[in-house]
């Protein structure tokens, strides 16, 4: 009887073992892949590079079109990938290894691992981020807020976006103070690093605003000189109030006034500040300056048609048709935001639990009232384009050709189509562009003066827009590997003329793809 309880009580502790260790490695192997994907598509980094860039546009080159064009490129690939590769699939094998991980680090004093928790962190960063790209920033600081108490790593990249991007916003929303406060806790909890350096940034950029506006105080300097000195720190509350107590303003007082509204989300008093101040004949700069900011309004801010024909038209009278080329050229390269049609799309499952349900629901609610407020803006900027006679143009227009007859057989008309490279990304997105580079596990789609920086893993293919004519050389360290109208990544990430083919380019060796 005893042999026989022993046998047992060791059979059951081999198998239990067994079992223990591939489970164990399972979830260690699901805790590395899951870290690895996160990293290539979350772009922390290069997201602090875009801040930099949006913070000296701010303090120091407000009117710098071109570096505001590329960093709504940028960020609109940060944070606004498919997340698939992060779902995690907890069998319930990972899951007893997961409780085998977290009671041994429990007795080792250790905080417990929680992958599923930072998979919806990554959601709810995601759309934190969408909501300040937007200029949704009462949103956004709520959202970051909620992560800044939920997550319970102090010390991850996570924990130092959220805190660095919620001071961002609450300068924004003109709550200096409370910002003062993340960014300095920021560079507390994270010295030397990228989060460290632009909270340092955006304090000296504040704290030299506030000496200047207190200097100019002091010294009784007229309204004029304060207004424009509250507009170069970003204060744009006070801006506005203090060009409220001049009784006219000159174009360029104007001009800083539509700014500040802008800047505030008051997009269509701006809007109509704008359209004026490009009627004017006085001032032909200030006439140029507005209408840039027409078109970046319509193209990136406020999607508008009517506005967009409008300044290009004015943009030819103005003698500036390249700028509303390169702001047309950088809108082509933007990415629609992934993260809003995957919420909406989300049904809520019998396996989340209430609290999980109520924040889904919760952060669905804050989506539809922020697209209603787009709509309810993008219907002021009708009332105002309206007003002041733009043509409408319509979201389809049906016209119908004019018949032509038809060129005789043996002549050949068809038309000098550039060739460019069509991009296909994991989620079904597609971006055309004049040149892919790879630099380790990141892609650069190169258009013109403008590149969209995204991760190395979310293309699927690169063809031709010309296939008839065009072919695509793929280059690699040693040279140009091949040439095709279209490359298909396999499955284990190597390059392919088509599914079937033999011979592929090795992933790594892959330098550019070049019509």
């Amino acid at each position: 009887m005893k042999k026989f309880f022993f046998f047992s009580l060791f059979g059951f502790l081999f198998i239990f073992f067994a079992v223990a260790s591939e489970a164990i490695v399972s979830v260690k192997l699901q805790e590395l892949r899951f870290g690895i994907l996160r990293d290539q598509l979350m772009n922390y980094e290069l997201s602090s590079q875009t801040l930099r860039e949006r913070l000296k546009q701010m303090f120091l080159s407000k009117d710098d079109y071109m570096t505001e064009v590329k960093v709504n490129i940028l960020e609109s690939g940060i944070m606004n990938s498919e997340t698939e590769g992060l779902d995690l699939k907890m069998s319930w094998k990972d899951r007893f290894g997961l409780y085998v991980i977290n009671s041994v680090r429990f007795l080792n004093l250790k905080s417990a691992l929680e992958l599923e928790e930072q998979q919806k962190t990554i959601i709810r960063l995601q759309f934190a981020f969408y909501m300040e790209r937007t200029r949704k920033y009462p949103i956004a600081s709520k959202k970051y807020q909620e992560l800044e108490e939920s997550i319970t790593s102090t010390l991850s990249d996570e924990m130092a976006f959220t805190l660095l991007h919620h001071g961002y916003c609450l300068v924004m929303m003109g709550e200096r103070e409370k910002a003062f406060v993340k960014l300095n806790k920021t560079i507390d909890l994270f010295p030397g690093s990228h989060y460290a350096e632009n909270s340092s940034l955006l304090i000296s950029f504040l704290e030299d605003g506030q000496k200047k506006k207190e200097e100019l105080k002091s010294q009784k300097k007229s309204p004029e000189e304060l207004a424009y000195s509250l507009f170069q720190s970003g204060d744009y509350e006070e801006t506005l109030k203090t060009l409220e107590s001049l009784p006219t303003l000159t174009n360029d007082q104007s001009y800083i006034k539509a700014r500040s509204m802008e800047e505030l989300g008051k997009t269509s008093n701006a809007v109509k500040e704008y359209i004026q101040l490009v009627k004017q004949k006085e001032n032909k700069e200030v006439a140029i300056r507005a209408n840039r900011r027409l078109l970046l309004i319509g193209n990136f801010y406020q999607e508008n048609k009517s506005l967009v024909a409008f300044s290009k038209d004015e943009a030819n009278k103005l003698g500036d048709t390249k700028a509303a080329e390169n702001i047309e050229e950088g809108k082509s390269l933007v990415l629609k935001p992934v993260i809003i049609e995957k919420i909406l799309k989300t049904e809520t499952s019998a396996n989340l639990s209430q609290e999980e349900t109520k924040e889904l629901n919760q952060i669905k609610e804050e989506i539809k009232l922020s697209l209603e407020d787009s709509k309810q803006e993008t219907k002021s900027l009708a009332a105002v384009v309206t007003e002041e006679k733009i043509p409408i143009v319509p979201e389809t227009q049906n016209i119908e050709p004019k018949k032509v007859l038809d060129p005789p057989r043996n002549t050949k008309q068809e038309p000098d189509v550039a060739n460019k490279l069509k991009v296909k990304l994991r989620d079904g997105r597609e971006v055309v562009c004049d040149e892919v580079v790879i630099e380790g596990n990141l892609a650069s789609l190169k258009l013109g003066s403008f590149g969209l920086n995204l991760p190395y893993d979310l293309i699927v293919s690169v063809q031709s827009t010309n296939a008839k004519k065009g072919k695509i050389k793929i280059g690699t360290t040693a040279g140009v590997a091949g040439e095709s109208t279209k490359w298909i990544q396999n499955q284990t990430g190597d390059w392919m003329l088509s599914k079937d083919s033999e011979n592929p380019v090795t992933r790594a060796d892959v330098k550019y793809f070049r019509p």
